[in-house]
């Protein structure tokens, strides 16, 4: 069983506000430190569940927070960054073969706009509500959706109680791990991480074990062609994402991004969000 663990920061137990996400805060430490508790919790329970092949992306910020000494030595970190960005190592096998049987979303987080999601937002702070075939969605729902288009499942996602809400609405069939719970964009409520960990030692298991059972796992799937659509804070923003190729101005800080499949769409999408995150 070969399983992809993308782990970002702000969905992390004991993480309740931004600050401590960036490098330079001085809380930066311990909350790399509470990131790497979750990535071994989920290693842990994918290996019990089965897992024969472990790659987890580094998917926070520049993608180098976890310290690859303190990770179980089951599993190969990825780093650095990355075109791909969170989707990153998990691309079809050359034969055509999905490259993994199961992924597991850790530390994640509510969209862009969530009223009471913890640090909500999607990719980057510049948008403010971010879309799928009409449908207001986060990263949990892009990545799926690649992931989707790569033959790989989601089988858990691990967060606050936000997060939770939105994926069961989007992937009813994953495995859903609430550490906290959030009272606003900068406030939650956070298990000890013990605890935490071992919900997601257990749901990672759990998880793993599903994608052996036929049936049990979707992939996550639209009509096409593919329409993402991003509002953004200011208009210039939405000037710089609209020069990609099959990107289209729609009212005053809104683009849409056109694709005859999802791939197409979410590398538009990804281009615009990257170049109004440019601006000062």
């Amino acid at each position: 069983m070969r399983v992809w663990i993308s782990v970002d920061m702000e969905g992390i137990a004991g993480v309740s506000h931004h600050k401590p996400t960036s490098r330079a805060d001085p809380e930066y430490p311990a909350a790399a430190a509470l990131m790497v508790g979750e990535t071994n919790a989920a290693i842990e329970g994918a290996l019990a569940g089965g897992a024969t092949d472990i790659l987890v992306n580094d998917s926070h910020g520049g993608m180098y927070n976890l310290r690859p000494a303190d990770l179980h030595p089951a599993a190969r970190v990825l780093q650095g960054q990355k075109a791909w960005s969170m989707v990153a190592g998990a691309a079809r096998r050359t034969n055509g073969e999905p490259a993994f049987d199961v992924a597991l979303f850790v530390g994640y987080h509510a969209r862009a706009g969530h009223p009471t999601g913890t640090i909500a937002h999607t990719y980057t702070g510049a948008p403010t509500e971010t879309r799928l075939d009409g449908r207001p969605t986060g990263e949990y729902g892009f990545n799926a959706l690649i992931l989707g288009a790569g033959g790989i499942p989601v089988g858990l996602v691990t967060g606050d109680d936000a997060l939770a809400d939105e994926v069961a609405g989007w992937l009813p069939w994953a495995e859903r791990v609430v550490v906290k719970d959030g009272y606003g964009t900068s406030a939650a409520a956070s298990l000890h991480p013990d605890r935490a960990c071992g919900l997601i030692r257990d749901g990672a298991q759990r998880a793993v074990e599903r994608a052996g059972r036929a049936g049990e796992l979707r992939l996550l799937e639209v009509g096409e062609p593919v329409v993402i659509e991003v509002d953004y804070h200011v208009a210039l923003e939405a000037d710089y994402a609209a020069i990609v190729p099959n990107a289209e101005r729609v009212g005053d800080r809104t683009v849409r991004h056109h694709g005859p499949d999802a791939v197409t769409a979410y590398r538009g999408f990804l281009a615009g969000v990257r170049l109004a995150s440019i601006i000062d």
